[in-house]
């Protein structure tokens, strides 16, 4: 049973990353010890979390819950790239901090009398949120996932993250109101027109014209459905496409750029950096996707901290 939200807690952020998924790839977990971020920065696919189905889109964060049994189904055609933090929401103080997390019933720390569930309230179950990266909640995935891959990774550094990503949490489900699930058929339109000419970065106005409606009304419309303005949105369509590119050919980097509608080479950079939270080339080396199909679980393998060299 979980604890009482008036309980003492004591968060600790255990376990980050990124997943590249390939077209097609199934991947499933039998019961995960965690409170997760799952964030879907671009890609479309679908999961399902003790039997029922959620659908995942570019900028859609869910809010998983603890001892969650989960399967996850890319798109063929755009499979989703992910970023997940998973918080231990009690962390007896003065237990091991470990960086990682059961996800199977015989794998270490499962039902672990140091760690446990805890009410989080507004998140009694699976909950949806939209994000954009240079909201504070995506900021701060983009920081975990970072310093879990590239850093030691002190005790005291998980435990603060912890308590960060909860209350950051709890300003995001206040501040956001429910969200349809259905988008109005204007919108839908713009959407297809941006996927079809996204490297040609169509602005708001030529939007607008394409409805014959004004400015004003396409903001509201983006802002309104997907909590994003219209530039972001097509910003993003082109990471991702630039995102594919890098993991699918040996084109130079901006090569790369150019074909996704950002033709200057520093500003793709800069720009491919702030939202994926890495540069162009570093993703090259990291992002490979694996095979589709099964194997073993990505989420057994513990990546060692960076070894920190001593100063002369």
């Amino acid at each position: 049973m979980p604890l009482p939200p008036t309980f003492d807690t004591a968060p600790a952020v255990c376990r980050a990353g990124e997943f590249q998924f390939a077209p097609g790839q199934t991947h499933q977990n039998g019961c995960v010890q965690s409170r997760a971020l799952f964030w879907c920065k671009s890609g479309h696919g679908t999961f399902r979390v003790n039997g029922r189905e959620y659908t995942l889109e570019p900028h859609d964060l869910y809010v998983l819950p603890w001892n969650r049994r989960i399967e996850y189904l890319a798109s063929r055609r755009e499979p989703m790239f992910t970023a997940h933090v998973h918080v231990v929401p009690w962390l007896r103080p003065g237990s091991e901090w470990v960086p990682n997390v059961p996800h199977e019933r015989f794998e270490p720390l499962f039902d672990s009398p140091d760690r446990a569930d805890v009410v989080w309230e507004g998140c009694e179950d699976v909950v949806r949120l939209h994000i954009d990266t240079e909201g504070p909640l995506g900021r701060l995935i983009n920081y975990i996932t970072c310093w879990f891959r590239e850093t030691p990774r002190l005790e005291a550094e998980g435990r603060s993250l912890g308590v960060l990503v909860v209350r950051e949490l709890q300003r995001k489900l206040k501040r956001s109101a429910p969200n349809s699930d259905r988008r109005p058929e204007e919108l839908s339109r713009l959407l297809v027109h941006i996927d079809r000419c996204f490297q040609e970065s169509p602005t708001v106005e030529q939007l607008a014209s394409i409805l014959g409606r004004s400015r004003s009304h396409v903001l509201k419309l983006f802002q309104r459905h997907l909590r994003m303005s219209a530039k972001a949105y097509i910003l993003g369509r082109q990471i991702r496409e630039a995102r594919e590119l890098l993991l699918s050919t040996t084109l130079s980097v901006g090569e790369i750029g150019r074909l996704a509608g950002i033709a200057d080479p520093y500003h793709f950079s800069k720009l491919f950096r702030r939202m994926v939270g890495m540069s162009p080339s570093h993703f090259r080396h990291l992002g490979e996707p694996l095979p589709a199909g099964e194997g073993p679980s990505v989420h057994n393998r513990v990546p060692p901290p960076p070894a920190v060299e001593s100063g002369r």
